[in-house]
């Protein structure tokens, strides 16, 4: 049985194709100055369109999958001994967060813990990038 694959579906596939080489291959989630509506216009959509491939392609909102980026790299950061001598606000602004207050309330919300809580944890070997929490 031959399945057909709509021009809209190519065009979504082609879509997700672009986000994550844009936000994820050069990784401008990290910077605190890229926006949706960037993203919108280097995409040639609007931003309202934006959002309905974000939600349909990733179920989740263009801050939503920027904050998980983030969050994945700041893990990653604070367990590696190659980080361990940059500071957990040094870590925060590496990734991509504007200030330390929001570095440590997305982490917090995202994994329970603080970033430093984290990193000590992650010197003795107990943390895992799988810990993002659910809500």
């Amino acid at each position: 049985m031959r399945t057909f694959v709509t021009r809209k579906q190519k065009d979504m596939k082609g879509y997700k194709a672009r986000i994550n080489e844009i936000l994820i291959q050069e990784k401008q989630y990290k910077d605190p100055e890229f926006s949706a509506s960037k993203l919108a216009e280097r995409l040639g959509v609007s931003v309202f369109r934006l959002s309905r491939i974000l939600k349909a392609e990733y179920g989740m909102t263009y801050t939503a999958i920027v904050h998980e980026q983030r969050m994945q790299d700041a893990m990653r950061h604070l367990k590696d001994p190659r980080y361990a001598p940059f500071t957990v606000d040094d870590i925060g602004t590496m990734v991509g967060f504007r200030n330390r207050q929001s570095f440590f309330e997305a982490f917090r919300r995202a994994t329970g813990t603080t970033p430093m809580q984290y990193r000590k944890r992650g010197q003795t070997g107990n943390a895992t990038t799988s810990e993002l929490a659910t809500p």
